[in-house]
């Protein structure tokens, strides 16, 4: 019987597994657009062989004077098709601009691109645009997978394959279905079905927690989403938060992008891990409770998963809450040093976004524990 039970769980699996690759590739293929026809300023990696000059001079800009600094450097170009080649390369740092790199130095290794002359639009040359960092973040990324595998073991290795799973369905199906002019809603809702089954089925194989996990987190969602919309329509939101919003405005201006649907979007999609997370916990514990006591009384399941999620709800909503902050304190900070109007500050719709993704997020929490404690002490203590 329990080999019976093993087989199934790693069809059902693999079945998972080959369903989830499908999903990506059928829904990359069916949304692709391409936005780039040709590869003007395509960044090649190269490391800084020499600082050839540095040179400085003042600017007028009419208002302020203003210093410009240009690195001319030798570096050589690491990528394949030009591998063997070392060329003279410049880095220019303008004080008008606010964001400056570091300044090159032997050794560094760099992305560079070739950008139009300064001193003639039809000459191009050689520009350092941004350090290379892939290399680190790889590392970073391994050395976190290794510590998962050591701690977590068969789980740990399944986490990771649905991480990958639920990276690739975002980047590969969901953004380049908004690109596509899909539905933002519908899209959003099938990312979050495919999300949720997928990584519950592959990290916690199929179980009656998973069911209760399941449903829990379509309830937490659900009731999110709609408290979302309904509150963002009394808000009187538009989507437009940043600036970033008006560069998707202007990705294709005869059909722009419903920027209140990726509002309503990046909420639910937010508070998705979260959700996640406390409905797994309240189900797998009345899972442990079931299999520990012989009475398989239904008030003593809810009971204890009402519990649990009272215990978590705290933790959960300071995480949802210090996450939105951290993200956005550069931003927060400056809004609050230049703005001394505090009613004006806080009606900002900028930031009134933060706040209703850390409320609206932890509502979704909070009603999916009745939600998934109900449904689990209904399963655990009827099957």
């Amino acid at each position: 019987m329990e080999k019976l039970k093993t087989y199934k769980n790693t069809v059902i699996y693999i079945l998972t597994l080959i369903f989830s690759i499908l999903f990506i590739v059928i829904g990359y293929k069916t949304n692709k657009v391409e936005l780039m026809t040709d590869n003007a300023g395509k960044s090649y990696r190269a490391e800084v062989i020499a600082i050839d000059e540095v040179t400085e001079e003042d600017i007028d800009y009419g208002y302020e004077i203003m210093s410009s600094k240009t690195i001319r450097f030798t570096a050589q170009i690491k990528n394949k098709d030009l591998e063997s080649d070392r060329i003279e390369a410049f880095q220019f740092i303008d004080e008008a601009v606010e964001i400056n790199p570091k300044q090159v130095e032997i050794g560094d290794d760099i992305l560079l691109a070739q950008l139009s002359s300064r001193t003639n639009v039809e000459e191009t040359v050689w520009t350092f645009i941004e350090y290379y960092r892939t290399d680190s973040l790889i590392l970073l990324a391994g050395i976190f997978f290794v510590l998962l595998i050591l701690f977590c073991r068969k789980k740990g290795i399944n986490t990771i394959i649905s991480l990958i799973i639920t990276c690739l369905s975002i980047f590969m199906v969901f953004i380049p279905s908004i690109l596509a002019g899909k539905n933002i809603y519908f899209s959003s809702v099938v990312i979050c079905l495919f999300i949720i089954l997928t990584s519950l089925v592959i990290i916690n194989g199929v179980h009656k927690k998973t069911l209760c996990a399941v449903i829990g987190n379509l309830g937490g969602l659900a009731s999110a989403g709609i408290l979302s919309y309904v509150i963002s329509n009394m808000l009187n939101l538009t989507g437009l938060i940043d600036q970033d919003s008006i560069f998707l405005l202007m990705i294709n201006p005869d059909n722009p992008i419903d920027l209140r649907a990726i509002l309503w979007s990046g909420i639910v999609i937010g508070s998705l891990g979260a959700v996640m997370d406390i409905s797994m916990s309240i189900a797998s514990a009345t899972n442990e409770l079931a299999e520990n006591i012989e009475n398989k009384d239904f008030k003593t399941f809810l009971k204890s998963g009402l519990n649990i999620g009272q215990d978590s709800i705290g933790t959960m909503t300071n995480t949802l809450v210090l996450a939105y902050i951290g993200s956005s304190l550069s931003i927060v900070l400056l809004m609050v040093v230049y703005n001394s109007d505090i009613l004006h500050l806080i009606n900002l719709e900028m930031i009134v976004y933060e706040i209703l993704q850390a409320i609206i997020g932890s509502m979704g929490i909070l009603l999916a524990i009745p939600i998934t404690s109900l449904f689990s002490a209904y399963i655990f203590s009827k099957f």
